[in-house]
């Protein structure tokens, strides 16, 4: 078969040396930037990578006006003193994840080595909390272990409202408490110390409620029922007895047990209230050189009592020292209806430390049973006064807080101060175990901080927003115009 070329076809003439050199280059050129283009996507993907595996810290700036997601220095300082693992497993559906709490899991993380996080769906874990004694516990908790420790941070005490302006105001303020409870619970876990606080039963005193235990349990401290009637003797596991309000004096053999104890190192914290006589109690307080100041304190300072209540609701001055280092610079200690504690100050065996005292505008009405006003008489002696004093002997190592007001350990008290007595409480223990009280991480405020400007400054912006700057818009623009036009 033969081939033949069309009449008209030009012949193709062949390449110079120029267009092959050409075609080379352009060749190359697009090897090059082929080249570029993978290495670029090679380090973008090694970047994100790098990135990916730094701590949240050094990736995520923290903008909020309260700092929620900045640890603080005594988190920050735990975290890298730990020498144990800890998990902590988050309970949560995937899709339904508190980011507030997930970035604060994420900043504990980054930390320390020894603290890592995952998170556990309920629905795909259904029985994953039961080996925890959680299945209890709320969505968005966490669980915390440490070998064969754990506890849990249940979700509703990452949150916390704060009802302190409610009286004043009529709003509260919600706050993030999640730090302190996430480092109370590491704490916890990791803690070899164990303690035991008795509260004597029997004698209608208070129980604890849940919002006083659960401070007691951030510190190792569990609380156990104790009725000397009963039991006869008291524990030797006990690290401090509780008497809380006894409505009814205990008898001769119970303060010769209570007596003995004390005498061989015992702790001791009592609260009383002049409801109640206690005499053979009294007796045994004052042989520590502790005896009460009689009659009802009234304040006359508007600061030292609540808003709105009787005078009678005292806000006495916690007192700055060892003791109540544990709590909130600011946190208020609320005691209604009490009275003062006198020492006796020639008692060389005793150190005496006053831990709230009320203003020196008080005083002690002698006749509140029959008083009909709340004018001082002339024969109440003037504050201030100290509700609750610790005693320490140097000679037995015996440890005694007196505190005399019936009702400060009672819950709905407790919530009038966002939790000042039970954190009064859980400082007290602390000192009457010998642990030192860590430093309290304050709850953050999730409110918005709005931009306010001033009154004096409305009229001066709204002529520069509103006549101002729209008149110089215009005027430059005809300006631009005209000098346009006449090129």
């Amino acid at each position: 078969m033969k081939l033949f070329h069309k009449k008209n076809e030009p012949a193709r003439p062949a390449q110079t040396a120029e267009q092959k050199a050409g075609s080379v280059r352009v060749l190359k050129n697009g090897a090059y930037a082929t080249a570029i283009t993978v290495i670029v996507l090679a380090a973008v993907i090694l970047i994100n990578l790098v990135v990916g595996a730094l701590p949240t810290k050094y990736t995520e700036l923290d903008i909020s006006s309260s700092g929620l997601f900045t640890l603080s220095d005594t988190s920050k300082s735990m975290l890298a003193s730990l020498d144990q693992d800890v998990t902590a497993y988050y309970l949560a559906e995937t899709g339904n994840e508190d980011s507030n709490i997930t970035r604060l899991l994420d900043r504990y993380a980054g930390e320390s080595s020894h603290f890592t996080w995952q998170q556990r769906d309920p629905a795909l874990y259904p029985t994953f909390a039961q080996q925890y004694d959680a299945q209890d516990a709320s969505s968005s908790s966490v669980i915390l272990v440490c070998g064969d420790k754990s506890t849990v941070v249940d979700y509703y005490n990452m949150y916390e409202a704060d009802y302190s302006d409610y009286y004043t105001t009529g709003s509260y303020s919600l706050n993030f408490a999640a730090e302190s409870a996430l480092t109370s619970g590491i704490a916890r876990v990791t803690s070899d110390s164990a303690y035991v606080l008795y509260q004597m039963s029997g004698h209608g005193e208070t129980e604890l409620s849940s919002d006083f235990t659960e401070t007691l349990e951030n510190s190792n401290v569990s609380v156990e029922s104790l009725n000397l009637l009963s039991a006869g003797s008291i524990p030797e596991d006990a690290s401090a007895i509780l008497i809380n309000a006894p409505q009814v004096d205990y008898t001769s053999d119970t303060i010769d047990l209570l007596r003995s104890y004390l005498q061989n190192g015992g702790k001791l914290l009592i609260t009383t209230g002049l409801e109640y006589d206690t005499p053979n109690l009294d007796a045994l307080m004052a042989e520590y050189g502790m005896t009460r100041q009689s009659g009802l304190v009234i304040e006359n300072d508007p600061n030292h009592f609540a808003y709105r209540y009787s005078s009678t609701y005292l806000l006495p001055d916690v007192v700055s020292n060892d003791i109540t280092s544990g709590m909130t610079d600011g946190m208020m200690v609320f005691t209604p209806v009490a009275q003062g504690i006198l020492t006796d100050s020639e008692n060389e065996d005793i150190t005496y430390t006053n831990l709230l005292s009320t203003s020196s505008s008080s005083y002690a009405m002698q006749d509140y049973a029959t008083a009909e006003t709340a004018s001082q008489g002339a024969n109440d002696p003037d504050g201030p006064f100290y509700p609750a004093v610790a005693a320490e002997s140097e000679s037995t190592g015996a440890q005694i807080v007196w505190v005399n007001c019936a009702n400060i350990f009672v819950s709905e008290i407790d919530q009038m101060v966002s939790g000042g007595n039970s954190q009064f409480l859980g400082s007290i223990i602390n000192w009457l175990n010998g642990e030192e009280n860590a430093v309290v991480i304050d709850a953050k405020s999730m409110n918005a901080t709005y931009l306010t400007v001033p009154s004096t400054a409305v009229t001066g912006l709204g002529l520069l927003f509103v006549i101002v700057v729209p008149v110089a818009c215009i005027v430059i623009g005809v300006a631009v115009f005209i000098l346009r036009r006449r090129r």
